[in-house]
């Protein structure tokens, strides 16, 4: 574990980063649960899994930032991936589904302030 000296602006941008993608896993295990009583499109195996993904690589993501890992910067940029992918699919199967779109806006927040980790 590393010791990190972070100025204030950098260490509200991890703060920020923590929030979201721990928002953002949240939100995509109640989407998986909500899509899995849904049916039909929602239970496609790409949507799920890319739910399953999104939710863990966040929740990943979020430790290694608290940890202080040196590999936190680096896999910020995964997480921002699979986040698109996820708002990709979550807003493919039904535009007019309120938790979907919940999601597709908390993966996109997420992505957002992931990418900004590695800047």
């Amino acid at each position: 574990m590393e010791n990190l000296q972070v100025s204030r602006g950098e260490s509200t941008k991890y703060e920020q980063c923590i929030k979201d993608c721990l928002e953002c896993y949240h939100i995509c295990t109640r989407t998986l649960h909500h899509s899995i009583k849904q049916g039909g499109e929602y239970v496609e195996p790409k949507h799920l899994g890319l739910l399953i993904e999104c939710s863990r690589i966040c929740q990943l993501s979020s430790e290694l930032m608290l940890s202080g890992s040196s590999f936190s910067d680096e896999f910020c940029q995964i997480c921002a991936r699979a986040c698109d992918a996820c708002a990709e699919s979550c807003r493919s199967i039904d535009p007019q589904d309120q938790i979907l779109q919940e999601c597709v806006k908390a993966c996109t927040r997420c992505a957002a302030s992931c990418r900004n980790m590695g800047h």
